[in-house]
């Protein structure tokens, strides 16, 4: 894993002051007073900067396949 000073990071904005629907992710920042002076300069609101390893799932989530009938 990469440590803080190594990390890049991401701008990930919410719908609403709850937090639990995202509105779009900006990324890549090399450290943290940059992503946040761009979500100012740019008017976001409701925004969080977090590492990008943090913004988004790892991978594509996996989908099982559907099941048939027996």
């Amino acid at each position: 894993m990469m440590s803080e000073a190594q990390s890049l990071y991401a701008v990930i904005q919410y719908d609403g002051a709850g937090r639990q629907d995202v509105r779009q992710v900006v990324a890549p920042f090399p450290d943290r007073g940059a992503a946040a002076t761009f979500a100012v300069d740019n008017e976001m609101r409701h925004f969080t900067v977090r590492p990008m390893v943090l913004a988004a799932p790892p991978g594509p989530p996996s989908i099982p396949a559907p099941r048939r009938p027996t």
